[in-house]
C-alpha cells in the first residue's frame, strides 16, 4: 500500500489521518476513521476554495528514516530486517517490545540468532530523544549490543 499518493481531504481531519498513517501502521489509526463521515457524505461546497487563493504545495507524507546500524549490535543487514518489519526509525524502535525485536531475527533465520537486541530500545530512545552524550556514554558500555 502506497501512503504518499496525492489526495484530496473532505476535511481536515481526514487530511490528518492520512498523514498520521503515513507514519505509522494504518492499522493503528483505524479507530480514527470511524469518527470521520464517509467522503460520499461531505458537504461538496464546504471543500471548494476561491480561485484566488493560490494552492499551497502539496503535503508529502514522509515516514522518518533514521540511520538504526548507529545503534550498537545492528550491522547494515539487521537494520534492513527491521525496516522490512516496519521499524525504520529510532522512535519505533525506542517502542519496540524485546519479543518483538527477537521475532523479528528469529524469522531472518539462524544466521541472526547471536544478536542480542535487548539494549537496542535504549540505544534508540536516546538517540530519538537528541541526546548524543548519552548515547556516547551507552555505547562505549557495550560491545555488540551487550554491556561489556
Amino acid at each position: 500500500m502506497d501512503t504518499t499518493q496525492d489526495f484530496e481531504p473532505v476535511q481536515a481531519g481526514q487530511q490528518m489521518l492520512a498523514l498520521m498513517g503515513a507514519a505509522a501502521q494504518w492499522w493503528a489509526w483505524m479507530p480514527w476513521a470511524a469518527w470521520l463521515p464517509p467522503a460520499s457524505q461531505a458537504d461538496p461546497a464546504a471543500s471548494v476554495e476561491p480561485a484566488s487563493v493560490a494552492d499551497p504545495a502539496p503535503v508529502a507524507a514522509v515516514a522518518v528514516e533514521d540511520d538504526l546500524t548507529r545503534i550498537e549490535g545492528i550491522g547494515p543487514r539487521i537494520a534492513t530486517l527491521l525496516k522490512e518489519a516496519g521499524i525504520s526509525g529510532f522512535v519505533a524502535l525506542a517502542a519496540a517490545r524485546l519479543d518483538q525485536l527477537e521475532a523479528v531475527l528469529a524469522a531472518a533465520g539462524p544466521r541472526f540468532r547471536l544478536a542480542q537486541p535487548a539494549s537496542w530500545p535504549q540505544q534508540a530512545a536516546l538517540l530519538a530523544a537528541g541526546d548524543e552524550a548519552g548515547f556516547a556514554a551507552l555505547a562505549a558500555e557495550l560491545k555488540g549490543g551487550v554491556r561489556r
